[in-house]
């Protein structure tokens, strides 16, 4: 097999067009395997963390978004009467204090916009299959067409047909007793005191709700709640909100929905692949892992997985023709990459824990909040959640191979 590119990268969201501007920024070439799915009608993810700009920034792809994003300080908890806790980015180490809210749409369409910049090429089509032998890797496509590379980068999602076609399985992660959970999302335009610096997540007897805002007046609200076979009804989220989000004795008015944007629901799984590299292929974004949406971590720990699958590619292929030291950075790069999912798995599920107390445990927890609002726990939270210390191979080439061989 005679390898056309340095890397094929299977998948056009944000994971995908990630590894294929990192690649492309490093001198490698990148062709992107694009189904041409309509993603909007899905989209879910608004929050784009410090450690992730800057890992933006270094593709060339930041000073747009700051252009177009709404600055957020952090994360309140809230019980429906008072604030619990303040999560806080103001004193991150970065020049990034804050999180950019905007809508996933809009982060795709600025990395795509700079992988056509930067002459990366794009094959319409979905892969059903990988073959591959001692000189490279091959998607093979539904039409019976094959694009080659030396290496593979798996960014196809959750259901994708590279991590099935390589044999890799799901493994247990912990945190399968919040699986199926149903939320109801939608953004909406509000009227009344609502809060624009920082996201709030309300937690009270009815159930949850959040609000996070987003860029032109727009407001996220989030809810759990039964399965939804249809989209909600103005009235319904209305109703959810008066009955899971702040009392308007404690923001100073009742929040009242006046027009409704965009809704849509899901359930949620948590998935983690066994591993995250099998020969010349690499997995990054959803297809290694799946979990809870809280703190909004699936599209940036995505984003910075296509970040160091980039760089593990770019040191393999500058290892100077060492099959052993070329693995040895693959291994990293899976190891790496693993941990850094199950992490995040980890700090999802104990906020869910502290979300979805039970009734009789709520006093206790909220008890809790208030005390660990006095220390410095929710500084080291926002730390955790920021991604800042989500560090690894670094995508310059002078130093990518040492880095890349002793990330883990």
């Amino acid at each position: 097999m005679t390898a056309c590119h340095d890397a094929v990268v299977v998948g056009a969201g944000p994971t995908g067009l990630a590894a294929a501007v990192a690649l492309q920024t490093i001198g490698r070439t990148a062709v992107v395997i694009d189904a041409g799915e309509d993603r909007t009608a899905g989209t879910r993810a608004l929050a784009v963390h410090p450690g992730t700009l800057e890992v933006l920034e270094r593709l060339g792809c930041t000073d747009a978004i700051l252009g177009e994003c709404l600055r957020i300080r952090g994360m309140q908890f809230r019980s429906p009467g008072r604030v619990l806790a303040r999560m806080s980015n103001d004193h991150l180490p970065s020049r990034f204090t804050f999180t950019a809210s905007l809508p996933q749409p809009r982060t795709e369409a600025i990395l795509r916009a700079r992988a056509h910049e930067g002459g990366v090429r794009f094959v319409a089509g979905r892969a059903r299959g990988v073959v591959e032998d001692d000189a490279g890797v091959a998607a093979v496509l539904e039409d019976g067409s094959s694009v080659r590379g030396r290496y593979l980068v798996a960014a196809d999602g959750m259901h994708s047909t590279v991590r099935e076609a390589i044999g890799v399985s799901y493994e247990d992660t912990g945190a399968e007793a919040f699986d199926d959970q149903n939320m109801i999302l939608a953004d909406v335009i509000l009227s009344g005191p609502a809060d624009f610096e920082y996201i709030n997540a309300t937690m009270g007897p009815a159930g949850l709700a959040v609000l996070a805002p987003l860029p032109g007046g727009l407001m996220r609200l989030v809810v759990n709640a039964p399965a939804q076979r249809t989209a909600p009804s103005d009235d319904e989220l209305q109703d959810f909100l008066d009955a899971r989000g702040p009392r308007p004795a404690s923001i100073g008015g009742r929040l009242v929905i006046d027009s409704v944007v965009w809704t849509s629901h899901f359930q949620y799984r948590h998935r983690l692949a066994s591993t995250f590299r099998a020969g010349r292929v690499l997995i990054a974004g959803d297809a290694g892992h799946a979990h809870s949406p809280a703190a909004g971590q699936g599209m940036n720990l995505g984003i910075r997985d296509a970040f160091y699958a980039a760089a593990a590619v770019d040191s393999a292929l500058a290892d100077g023709g060492s099959p052993h030291r070329s693995e040895t950075i693959l291994d990293t790069y899976a190891a790496h990459r693993k941990a850094a999912a199950q992490g995040v798995i980890a700090a999802t599920n104990r906020m869910n824990r502290m979300f979805y107390a039970p009734p009789p445990a709520q006093p206790l927890r909220n008890l809790a909040l208030r005390v660990l609002s006095r220390t410095a726990v929710p500084s080291k939270m926002a730390l955790g959640f920021s991604g800042l210390l989500d560090t690894g191979p670094d995508v310059s080439r002078a130093d990518a191979a040492p880095h890349a061989a002793s990330a883990a």
